[in-house]
């Protein structure tokens, strides 16, 4: 029985026949719970209430009513994906929002990785809620510019892959700041923090094996609901890993990825985050 298999098994979790070989970052983000209970374990329901209680609001901005959404044509992630297409669109420049354009791109980021329905054209409703969602988005990262000097802000950073995890690309980042959106109507849950330090993690692997930079701050942005948490990662991660420093994170991550590969970190043996 191979190790790998081993490991999983002793955390509980079944045994892994096809999931595995799949490189898809978003699967090891959000699926596999057993590798979080381990790494993760104080990642409760509690401590993800303490870090929403830090949530504050776009300035300037309001919230989408449940109402106005409710009245929309498209499937929820659909909306949001056109959403932030337009907020894409303004950033860059536009003066108007191209809808044709939006859609298409909301339509393609969707069938990437869900097998979505396609409309075939957006509502006036539709446009009203996804400019109010692409307005707020704006302002949150107007408002995290501010804090941050002149830091340009990026689409699609990349996160850099690990052992057979997949890279990938995040949402947008500010400087060091990884900034994901969510667009749910409700707060930010256990499964949004986990993904935001899975991408955490794999920035400070490479920051271990090749001196990359890893991200110093995460940032859950829900632009629907007008609410915005950030976090310093070196605050969170002894709280949320029991303990365990930066090192012994990525040494168990590695053994339960089956692969144990030699530490080198390069001038900062735990990493000043």
């Amino acid at each position: 029985m191979s190790k790998r298999l081993l490991c999983f098994i002793a955390i509980g979790r079944k045994a892994i026949t096809m999931r595995l070989p799949i490189r898809d970052p978003r699967t090891i983000a959000r699926d596999i719970s057993g590798v979080f209970d381990a790494l993760f374990p104080q990642l409760a329901q509690g401590v993800v209430a303490s870090f929403n209680r830090g949530a504050i609001p776009i300035d300037g901005c309001e919230p989408v009513s449940q109402e106005l959404v409710e009245a929309t044509s498209v499937q929820r992630a659909m909306l949001f994906e056109t959403a932030v297409a337009a907020a894409e669109q303004l950033i860059e420049g536009g003066s108007a929002v191209d809808w044709d354009l939006c859609l298409g791109t909301a339509v393609a980021r969707q069938k990437a990785h869900f097998d979505a329905k396609l409309p075939q054209s957006l509502t006036s409703v539709d446009k009203e809620v996804s400019l109010h969602v692409a307005r707020n988005l704006i302002a949150a990262f107007r408002q995290l510019r501010a804090s941050s000097g002149t830091e340009a802000l990026v689409r699609g950073p990349r996160i850099p892959g690990f052992q057979w995890v997949a890279s990938s690309v995040g949402d947008f980042s500010i400087g060091r700041a990884l900034i994901e959106v969510k667009c749910t109507n409700k707060h930010f849950i256990s499964s949004d923090y986990r993904q935001i330090l899975m991408y955490w993690l794999l920035s400070y692997c490479a920051a271990l094996e090749t001196g990359a930079t890893e991200w110093a701050d995460g940032v859950l942005v829900n632009p629907r609901l007008n609410r915005v948490v950030r976090f310093s990662f070196n605050g969170l991660i002894p709280i949320v890993g029991a303990g365990k420093s930066k090192v012994e994170l990525v040494e168990l991550f590695s053994t339960m990825l089956g692969t144990r590969v030699p530490l080198t970190p390069r001038g900062h043996a735990d990493g000043p985050g």
